[in-house]
């Protein structure tokens, strides 16, 4: 797999910042993006995307939700 397969996220940054605002995590979006959350974080930060403190999801743990299709 070359870097630049490796560099590719399939989803739209419009919809990263959907789902984050909506209570997805940095790092389940992540997984949803087979990247890490620090790549995540620095997409949403270039959006202008407030990021939450760790642990500071306000609507509970709904870690697989944001992961189903």
């Amino acid at each position: 797999m070359g870097s630049s397969q490796l560099s590719r996220i399939e989803i739209e940054p419009e919809e990263l910042a959907r789902r984050f605002r909506d209570g997805a995590s940095l790092a389940n979006l992540g997984v949803l993006c087979h990247c890490t959350g620090t790549r995540i974080r620095h997409i949403l930060a270039a959006l202008g995307v407030e990021i939450r403190p760790r642990d500071s999801n306000s609507c509970g743990h709904r870690p697989n939700k944001f992961l189903r299709r």
